[in-house]
């Protein structure tokens, strides 16, 4: 029915408003008064300040030294500067949130967030299949899951020792990797049944993460494995052993939840290369969604030109069937940027192509790390350096704590001109993630190089392992001429000319689009001329 007058808009924009701050009030209370929330009483009144100040239209005084001193019992003289106890249990709180939502909040119709960075409170209003709601009836992009999308169990650990300490952390395990496990957004974590139907999706679920916890001599041994639960098969399996003296049990909890999180649930884990072998034998035609990303991933591992041929198609025919589908328009414009930095075909794919299809992503799922993060390297390539790193620093925001694009946001980082911030996120993901993306090591090399660090640069070069993507063998040829090892440097040029003949001619335009610095620059061009290779 057509609005009479704008007075009759506003009425109706009026009682919107109304009904929504009572369902956000109606969550509140919800997820205080659960047993699944497992947050202390003085969190549970943080979170029922920010939220009802919120709601009142009163963000602006949610701030740090009004919870400090009216929730969190400090004094007038506070200072948050000196004192973190406001950001330490806001921390809890986002955690203690993550846990709920995971459990009895799945199926919530409004979804209550802190984000990093801020005190004030975010609100998503749900549908019941779980998509977002902008707006009264109004559908968002969102990640959804149907059944070809991979759903992965978390089962409660077994405690193998006799006393309750072992049970305590095996519980706060189960959550921490289930919370984990769920930034991978390309699965559907469940925790364990709340109702019929969260049951009836557990029965559904293809994999299942299981294991056992034991203390005894002085350490904790965490034995953990993956699961396909259609023939009870098993996957994977590892075990953990930590002493117990002088350990951060919470840290330790937080670190071997993230380890795991990356070898099952990474795009080169475990899961995405059972099913990425099983969607081999199908047409881009016929390939599912899923299976789409599946042949993204896989070019992304060898950054070759079949692969590359294989996922553009795929991911073409992804966003004419789902233009709302964020994370396609985001892989899509992944591989133009590929396609434009590395020339791997001659077909033209513009780089203000690339940047339109991510910015749309981001337009479509503001809060997508992966979307913000290739967006940077897309405004890296297109000389957009300021906007490039705020977009940078925007997708570490998003998720600073977790593995998942850590080493992806580094480089970019580093190539942006934040070298040493870039080499710290990078170092973290190597360390922990045994899937980090090899061709992190070619920044590594490069911020090396930077510093006249030939040694230390050649050995990154051993690490790289992308064969088909001439930066492997220009890097082994600059940086072996730095080092006077000549002979291994003819060779390195040889393999560079088999895959860019005309590199003597092309180099320096195709080395400037991702290095901006004059020094580094010259440092490359010197290291190729001492073998041999003079760009013109």
């Amino acid at each position: 029915m057509p609005f009479e007058s704008s007075d009759d808009a506003r009425s109706i924009a009026g009682k919107e408003v109304v009904i929504e701050r009572m369902r956000i009030s109606e969550q509140l209370d919800r997820i205080i008064s659960s047993p699944e929330f497992r947050a202390t009483d003085r969190q549970k009144e943080f979170l029922r300040f920010v939220v009802e100040k919120s709601v009142e239209g009163r963000s602006d005084i949610i701030k740090g030294y009004t919870i400090a001193t009216q929730i969190l019992g400090r004094k007038e003289n506070f200072n948050q500067t000196t004192d973190p106890i406001v950001s330490v249990e806001a921390g809890r709180l986002r955690r203690a949130l993550e846990r709920y939502y995971l459990a009895s909040g799945s199926q919530d119709p409004v979804r209550i967030d802190i984000p990093k960075g801020s005190f004030v409170p975010t609100f998503q209003f749900l549908s019941r299949d779980g998509s977002a709601l902008d707006g009264p009836g109004k559908r968002t992009s969102v990640d959804h899951y149907d059944e070809e999308w991979p759903t992965v169990v978390v089962q409660p650990f077994k405690n193998l020792t006799k006393d309750e300490g072992p049970e305590y952390f095996a519980e706060g395990f189960v959550s921490e990797l289930a919370v984990e496990l769920s930034r991978y957004r390309e699965f559907r974590v469940l925790l364990k049944p709340q109702g019929e139907e969260s049951a009836n999706q557990i029965l559904k679920a293809r994999f299942s993460l299981e294991g056992n916890i034991r203390c005894g001599g002085g350490e904790l041994v965490l034995t953990t494995h993956l699961v396909d639960r259609t023939n009870r098969q098993q996957l994977w399996a590892d075990i953990y052993q930590c002493p117990l003296k002088d350990t951060d049990i919470f840290s330790l909890q937080r670190e071997m939840a993230q380890r795991i999180s990356a070898i099952v649930a990474d795009q080169e884990g475990i899961i995405a290369q059972i099913l990425s072998r099983e969607a081999e034998s199908k047409s881009s035609i016929e390939m599912k969604t899923f299976e789409a990303f599946l042949k993204f991933y896989k070019h992304d591992a060898n950054y070759s030109l079949e692969t590359f041929l294989e996922a553009l198609p795929a991911l073409e025919a992804v966003v004419v069937k789902e233009p709302e589908n964020a994370k396609a328009w985001t892989y899509l414009g992944a591989l133009y940027t590929e396609n434009y930095g590395l020339e791997l075909t001659d077909r033209e794919t513009p780089i203000e192509q690339a940047i339109d299809f991510i910015e749309n992503s981001v337009r479509l799922d503001p809060h997508s790390q992966i979307a913000r993060a290739w967006l940077a390297e897309a405004y890296l390539l297109g000389d957009r350096l300021s906007e490039g790193l705020y977009q940078a620093n925007a997708a570490l925001a998003l998720n600073p704590n977790s593995l998942i694009f850590l080493d992806f946001i580094g480089q970019v980082m580093a190539l942006l001109g934040e070298w040493e911030k870039g080499a710290e996120l990078t170092q973290i993901a190597i360390k922990i993630n045994p899937f980090h993306r090899p061709y992190v090591h070619n920044v590594m090399c490069l911020r090396w190089l930077r510093q006249k660090e030939y040694k230390k640069a050649l050995e990154e070069t051993r690490l790289f392992r992308l064969p088909d993507l001439f930066w492997d063998h220009l890097l082994v040829a600059v940086t072996s001429g730095q080092l006077n090892k000549i002979e291994d440097g003819n060779k390195a040029v040889q393999r560079l000319l088999n895959i860019k003949p005309g590199f003597a001619k092309d180099g320096r335009r195709l080395i400037r689009k991702y290095i901006k610095s004059d020094d580094l620059l010259e440092i490359i061009i010197a290291g190729l001329e001492r073998v041999g290779l003079k760009l013109t």
